[in-house]
């Protein structure tokens, strides 16, 4: 097998990704060649009896395992988007084997103190160099370098737990999603409904041999068109209850891994010296501190909360204009919505879809990367890729042709992919192999899919995903950095929202609805009418949207705060006593967020689901300096590319904000886009 190898050319060359030609069997041993390879790079580094320089030290370290960081990257893209059984037993054991080798790393006291030697020497260090050793040292320290023995193997075997428990949560969520389908054999139970939606339907039930009914699942096109359109009351409580208790108990449960994760994390925080989880975690974010976070949803709690509680009674006054005073439920609320936003601005949701087939969408973002940083972008059939559906992209400078990066979607949902939508830098701009290179990267979503009598036409929801995850591909693709520690989206987590939301912004302008969307069969503008009607809805249900938001980061806080052992017996019951000042709906029984509550157990979030809404503030503010100056306005577009796309993690979010707007962010500024001043 290790001649027919394809991801081994990884390990020695700067190779395209191979996502053509790998198979489930070819990971482990290039994993396993790639381990032995860096471990003789760092045994390199550890033996070099010269004086540590930043050379032989810091880049030596970032460019020894850059091989198997490669192999990895393909390895985890693949289980995310093709999770085979095979690709799943291997996330049971290639997990444990890369957190041995990561502390192998930052546990080494001959390379923590080759790297403190770096920081004592008198070499002189430009800013980024700086900052990649800053950045070093601090994890190392935040890793175990500064434990006593006996305290880094307890440290390991945290570690090595961990490893495995982040994919099995993940695991639980994806078979859980696959595990429920709705039937349907009553026309008139999805009269409404996209005739996209109605067609896909159609087609999975046809697959599996039942013509005459209609098949609805948990991915998010399907199971968003149902509750926000199915006049169903009962089978959208059906659809409710089955999304909202996924991994809450049966065979996917995931209850035990939460109280698994939670004391892994809080050994592992105290371990370290820090108070809790939060503690760690928020050293290495802008908000600083808890008393920082904490005065920062004080601030908008009291605002936000009495205008969801507005929101949420004027949607139950639809229903109950609609069927008399009645009970209202969490099944209720997307569907009353909709009818609300009918009977307040005359505007469907639906009416939009046609302005926003996939490809034309994708072509408007193009046109607004192409205006605001000249960037340009062509099919790239060269490109490797897992599915030949794929669209793929090599994205350049205008003006001079200059290479910027290969870019590739994968849009559409499947029963192998991770529910949700995401970008992953696959190859992240910066060094590799002593020589500065640009990104690959990839956009994956579960947006609606063509049927087969019509092609992909998306909600202005689901336009706005396609614009927040091209906002993370821009912050990657217009990365002009040396070093691919701090380069792209290798920001502090409360930073790295900042470009993906504010590009959500221009989707939702005048001069944007008025220019770019197309209607698919006639080629039409939209029509004024119906901007008017966009703009006239644009701070709809914002409380109610903004207090949902919140009352997840308060949880995510909650669970990360709280001592194990003060958590109670009832998993269910400690979330909703976190969330019970925030709560807009009685809880139902039998369901819960935090079982297949993703980003703050499996992902990246844990401790920092805040995250969101702090980027939040940081984009309306600096949204507003292009309302100011115009929107598509070169000379402010070029200073948000030098200042903060370009920038990476190069220096503090902090200095990069003033760098732009040249004082601190102002939290007014989102409470004025969102009407709630």
């Amino acid at each position: 097998m290790t001649e027919n190898n394809p991801l081994l050319a990884l390990l020695v060359d700067h190779q395209p990704l191979p996502f053509d030609r790998t198979r489930p069997e070819h990971i482990q041993p290039a994993v396993n060649a790639g381990l032995t390879k860096a471990r003789e790079a760092i045994l390199r580094i550890t033996g070099n009896p010269d004086s540590p320089t930043f050379d032989n030290t810091v880049l030596a370290l970032e460019a020894a395992d850059e091989g198997l960081d490669r192999v990895t990257s393909v390895f985890y893209h693949l289980l995310h988007v093709e999770a085979s059984e095979a690709l799943q037993e291997l996330a049971t054991v290639l997990p444990q084997q890369l957190s041995e080798f990561r502390n192998d790393i930052v546990m080494n006291k001959e390379l923590f103190e080759r790297l403190i030697a770096v920081e004592e020497s008198a070499e002189e260090l430009d800013a980024e160099q700086a900052m990649v050793l800053e950045d070093l040292l601090v994890s190392f320290r935040r890793n175990g370098a500064s434990l006593s023995e006996e305290d880094q193997t307890t440290l390991r075997k945290l570690d090595h737990e961990l490893s495995t428990c982040a994919p099995k949560f993940a695991e639980h969520v994806l078979k859980a999603t696959q595990a429920y389908s709705l039937w349907v054999s009553d026309k008139s139970d999805i009269e409404g409904l996209p005739a996209s939606a109605i067609s896909t339907a159609k087609q999975a039930a046809t697959a599996e041999g039942r013509e005459a009914e209609w098949k609805f699942t948990l991915d998010a096109p399907s199971y968003l068109a149902f509750m926000t359109f199915s006049p169903n009351g009962d089978l959208r409580k059906s659809m409710w209850e089955a999304y909202s208790s996924r991994c809450v108990q049966g065979e996917f449960q995931n209850l035990d891994l939460i109280r698994t994760i939670l004391r892994l994390r809080n050994e592992r925080a105290t371990l370290l010296g820090y108070t809790h989880h939060v503690h760690y975690t928020l050293e290495r974010r802008m908000a600083r501190d808890l008393e920082t976070l904490e005065a920062f949803y004080n601030e908008l709690f009291p605002i936000v909360m009495p205008a969801a509680r507005n929101d949420l009674e004027q949607v139950k006054a639809c229903k109950h204009d609609e069927q008399g005073p009645c009970d209202f439920y969490p099944w209720d609320m997307a569907y009353y919505s909709e009818q609300l936003r009918q009977k307040e601005f005359d505007l469907k949701q639906e009416e939009l879809r046609p302005w926003f087939e996939f490809d034309a969408t994708l072509n408007m973002i193009f046109e607004v990367c192409g205006r605001l940083f000249d960037l340009g972008f062509e099919t790239d059939p060269t490109l490797p890729v897992y599915r030949e559906d794929l669209y793929t992209y090599r994205v350049f400078k205008k003006t001079d042709g200059r290479d910027v990066g290969q870019l590739f979607i994968d849009p559409f949902p499947r029963s192998t992919k991770r529910p949700g939508a995401w970008m992953n830098a696959l190859v992240g701009q910066g060094m590799w192999q002593g020589q500065v290179r640009r990104p690959l990267v990839g956009i994956v979503g579960s947006l609606t899919p063509p049927s087969e009598d019509q092609p992909s036409l998306l909600t202005m929801d689901e336009a706005r995903t396609l614009f927040h995850e091209f906002g993370h591909a821009l912050h990657e693709l217009l990365s002009q950095c040396r070093y691919r520690s701090v380069a792209g989206t290798h920001v502090r987590w409360d930073f790295v929202e900042l470009p993906s939301q504010l590009l959500e912004n221009w989707l939702l302008e005048p001069e944007f609805l008025r220019n770019f969307p197309k209607h698919y069969q006639t080629g039409e503008s939209l029509p004024e009418s119906l901007i008017e009607k966009v703009q006239a809805s644009k701070t709809f249900l914002k409380g109610y949207q903004s207090a949902r938001q919140l009352s997840f980061g308060k949880l995510d806080l909650g669970w990360y705060t709280t001592p194990p052992d003060d958590l109670g017996e009832d998993v269910i019951a400690f979330e909703r006593k976190q969330l019970e000042d925030c709560q807009l709906f009685d809880p139902q029984p039998g369901t819960a967020l935090s079982p297949s509550f993703q980003h703050i157990f499996s992902g990246g979030y844990a401790s920092g689901y805040y995250s969101y809404k702090w980027a939040e503030v940081l984009e309306a503010d600096v949204f507003e300096v292009f309302k100011e100056n115009g929107l598509f306005d070169p000379e402010t577009a070029q200073r948000l590319e030098n200042t903060i796309l370009s920038k990476g993690g190069s220096r503090p979010p902090e200095d990069l904000f003033r760098d732009f707007l040249g004082r601190d962010p102002d939290p007014d500024a989102l409470l004025r886009r969102d009407g709630l001043l």
